[in-house]
């Protein structure tokens, strides 16, 4: 026996395992209703709506410990059941991890089981003191003897305990077992801090055959990976890693496209076998034309013997031909995406509807109905984007469906779970006001189709569910023109809301209440579509985000909206976002685009108020080169979730904005995440082209730096120095100042990308220009990087630029040459003014 040895110094992580990952059962709990108001959540927390089940669940694991299971006594490569499921045990390799995070996405309610191993080496006895941390609940064992049941199970929610145990001299047998129920987006993980002085060495277990300094090395291949562009829309997609063995390597890569199918999802799955070439410096994945264009999340995986090590990883592709002009017409745009659908889609409901629409094979569309009804009637989480679909083609191709598919479509329809009012034991998520249009158009579309049969979970006649939905409708219409959309700019859930509003309009019949309201809707955000796009992009600030949209933006739903409504962005495969639009007769307004573009020399600002009680002040400013927005003053200085909170965009891919990580590791699964959202939020202000952003983050979060995301390779050129980075395309400057610095990340995935700054408390300075107002980019550079700044930590911030003059940023507003810039609250329609030099 031998062991991989890790130094852990004076109150470190141990953050080194054996584990066999995650175990899952598929969770059984009583029905119930639940309660709650949309949109409250953005206020209280998720805590606010605790799942019936989660409570069932903590009652049946208090008191009842989980089998202790000591990985070191099966090896590396060994087979482990838990749950009546086999899974291989491996190295838990943590690419700067603080602790074990398996965090992840689960449709359904299931429960969730993790065993991990560590040895700890100690030259002497001790009484040690360690925190735990978790999302979920840790059950910790020391040499046999348990040491802390601790089960908080509060959903997403971190919670700490200080616990001691005697540590013996020499090795000394960690075991932990981690804990969850998982309710869709779930936080699944726990670090391990020891808080003693003396120089522990983690030690994981391995069998004399293997070449511990082997799989070091092929660990610090991973490590320094990356890919050398931001999108790759032909030719060889590579990724750039060095061998350093004397001999070929075995890699594999295991990815998927980003995909709405809500049955069988698995048969998405890619696994690629490759051999890396002693001496090689990069691996060749495929050509971006092979594979379907889209966000792609990969795990690339590399063996040492019987030993893997896996990381992830993540880029844009696409399709250099679906950038290509199409047709003059809203109609034939309309119909090029039905057809593109129909003939690459993977198989989902929006693929099914495609086909039928564009004359293609009824069996086949039927095939793919069948195999989708079953996630739906599964109750999965977002079954409510796909039923919505469903009804589309119910009421529009319904002859043209077999018996057996028609019979099924009303069985799912009938025993479908429509609103937190009725019997349930699933997860899905009722509260956003995305999910809650489809939910009530679904139920009411449902109930005109079966008035007088009884719906399962409700115990309603079909005409009680539809007089129920429309007075659910009625709520949902009266919130939304009063506050206009909560998750404010969003091009991950406008697409949602579009998907839902356009499927009214094609459900309903004309010049009804409802026709009526979802084209009233429709226009609203169509036109404001036009207002946040910027070269056939929305890339402004968000009130949910993720880091598919921030980077994938030739992929994103908004993308392809402008795409069919306009003529501008690009047709792609967000086939939510537009199949309720293209199937349907529903027009944006043509006088809209007069807001898309500017002229030259001319500039328009946006300014609004919106969302769940008028919470959050929008300011937004562009000219055909460049633009920058921004949430004003939005909860400062508190933890944060999926808010972006400044973006400055030149196009789809040469764009910078800053952020708090919500976690240490780049690609990870937690909302927020490394690139998307804020783990604290700063303060933010915006005049015209010039934002700033003072960061005051919490003491207690595991992320002690703010950094920008700056990906030089998708820019024409670039300066750098010790605070400031400005780049250019195309006419259109960008650039960021931080006054703690910068330092490039010149290593790992987001190498040449990234650009970080330490400290707790920063200040950041973030600019748009163009080439009439600079006459080069050192001239821009100039202006920020000798900006004159006086900034009092977390309380004051004084900016002079020479265009704009003196600004003033605290907590009690933001002033310009001594005035106030800003009338708020704006209203949810805004204020549109032009801008001329």
């Amino acid at each position: 026996m031998k062991h991989f040895i890790y130094n852990l110094e004076a109150e470190g992580y141990i953050n080194r395992f054996l584990t066999a990952g995650t175990f899952c059962k598929p969770g059984e709990y009583a029905k119930a209703t639940l309660s709650g108001t949309v949109n409250e959540w953005l206020e209280k927390g998720f805590s606010v709506y605790e799942n019936p089940c989660r409570r069932e669940m903590i009652g049946q694991r208090t008191g009842v410990l989980p089998e202790y299971v000591d990985l070191s006594e099966c090896g590396l490569g060994a087979e482990v059941e838990v749950f009546g499921c086999h899974r291989q045990v491996e190295l838990y390799v943590p690419f700067g991890n603080q602790g074990v995070d398996f965090s992840e996405f689960y449709f359904n309610p299931t429960y969730l089981r993790t065993y991990c191993y560590a040895g700890l080496f100690a030259q002497e006895e001790e009484r040690a003191e360690f925190e735990l941390q978790t999302c979920g609940g840790v059950t910790l064992w020391i040499n046999g003897q348990l040491v802390e049941d601790f089960i908080p199970f509060t959903r997403n929610m971190v919670k700490r305990r200080r616990v001691s145990a005697a540590l013996c001299r020499g090795m000394n047998k960690i075991v932990v077992c981690l804990e969850d129920l998982a309710e869709r987006d779930t936080d699944y993980y726990f670090r391990l801090r020891y808080l003693g002085d003396q120089k522990l060495k983690i030690c994981i277990p391995a069998e004399d055959e293997v070449d511990v300094d082997e799989v070091d090395r092929l660990e610090g291949m991973l490590k320094d990976m990356a890919f050398d562009r931001e999108v790759y829309l032909d030719g060889p997609v590579e990724l750039s890693l060095e061998n350093p063995l004397g001999r070929e390597v075995d890699m594999e890569a295991v990815y998927k496209p980003v995909a709405d199918k809500i049955a069988r999802s698995e048969t998405l799955v890619r696994r690629s076998k490759y051999h890396l070439a002693a001496g090689s410096k990069s691996l060749r994945l495929f050509d971006a034309e092979r594979e379907l264009p889209g966000f792609y999340y990969f795990t690339i995986g590399c063996r040492s013997g019987q030993v893997w090590v896996r990381r992830k990883i993540a880029t844009q592709i696409f399709n250099r031909k679906l950038l290509l002009s199409g047709p003059d017409t809203l109609e034939g745009r309309k119909r090029r995406a039905l057809q593109y659908l129909a003939d690459t889609e993977v198989d989902n409901v929006y693929k099914a509807a495609a086909i039928l629409a564009t004359g293609g094979d009824r069996k086949r569309a039927g095939g793919i109905i069948l195999e989708e009804l079953a996630g739906i009637d599964a109750r999965k989480d977002c079954s409510d984007f796909h039923l919505i679909v469903v009804l589309q083609i119910v009421k529009r191709f319904g002859e043209l469906l077999e018996t057996e598919v028609r019979e099924e479509v009303r069985r799912v329809i009938l025993n479908f779970r429509y609103w937190i009012d009725e019997l349930g034991n699933d997860v899905m998520w009722f509260f956003s006001e995305n999910h809650a249009l489809l939910f009530h158009i679904c139920q009411y579309y449902a109930g005109m189709l079966y008035p007088n049969e009884v719906f399962t979970c409700s115990g309603r006649t079909g005409r009680c569910q539809r007089e129920r939905a429309e007075e659910l409708l009625e709520e949902w219409f009266g919130t939304f023109f009063g506050e206009y959309i909560t998750e404010w700019n969003s091009n991950a859930y406008i697409p949602v809301d579009v998907l839902g509003l356009c499927g009214l309009h094609n459900l309903a019949e004309k010049g009804s209440r409802w026709h009526q309201a979802s084209e009233k809707a429709l226009d609203v955000i169509f036109r404001d579509l036009a207002l946040l796009a910027h070269r056939g992009a929305v890339m402004t600030t968000f009130g949910r985000s993720y880091e598919k949209e921030n980077k994938g933006n030739y992929a994103a739903g908004t993308t392809a909206l402008l795409y069919i409504a306009y003529n501008r962005g690009n047709l792609n495969r967000a086939a939510l976002a537009y199949i309720s639009f293209a199937l349907g007769d529903y027009r944006p307004k043509a006088e809209n685009e007069a807001f898309l573009e500017t002229a030259e020399g001319e500039a328009l600002e946006y300014r609004k108020t919106q969302g769940y009680k008028g919470h959050v002040n929008l300011y937004l400013y562009k000219d055909r080169y460049a633009q920058l927005s921004t949430a004003v003053n939005f909860r400062p200085f508190t933890p944060g979730y999926q808010e972006h909170i400044m973006q400055a965009t030149l196009d789809m891919t040469a764009q910078m904005y800053v952020s708090h990580p919500g976690e240490v590791q780049p690609y990870g699964n937690g909302r927020p995440n490394y690139w998307a959202g804020n783990g604290t939020l700063p303060l933010a202000a915006q005049y015209r082209n010039l934002g700033i952003m003072m960061y005051r983050l919490d003491p207690e979060h595991p992320v002690d730096f703010t950094h920008a995301y700056a990906p030089l390779m998708e820019f024409s050129s670039y300066i750098g120095g010790e605070y400031t980075v400005a780049a250019c395309k195309e006419g259109g400057y960008v650039g960021v100042r931080a006054v703690n610095g910068l330092r490039m990340e010149e290593s790992g995935p987001c190498r040449y990308r990234e650009f970080k700054s330490p400290g707790r408390d920063n200040l950041w300075i973030v600019k748009i220009g163009n080439c009439r107002e600079y006459p080069s980019l050192e001239a821009f550079y100039e202006s920020l990087d000798g900006m004159e700044i006086h900034w009092e930590p977390g309380v004051k911030a004084e900016v002079i630029d020479q265009r704009l003059g003196r600004m003033v940023l605290t907590r009690d507003g933001f002033t310009v040459n001594g005035s106030s810039p800003y009338d708020y609250p704006a209203g949810n329609a805004g204020t549109v003014r032009r801008i001329w030099e």
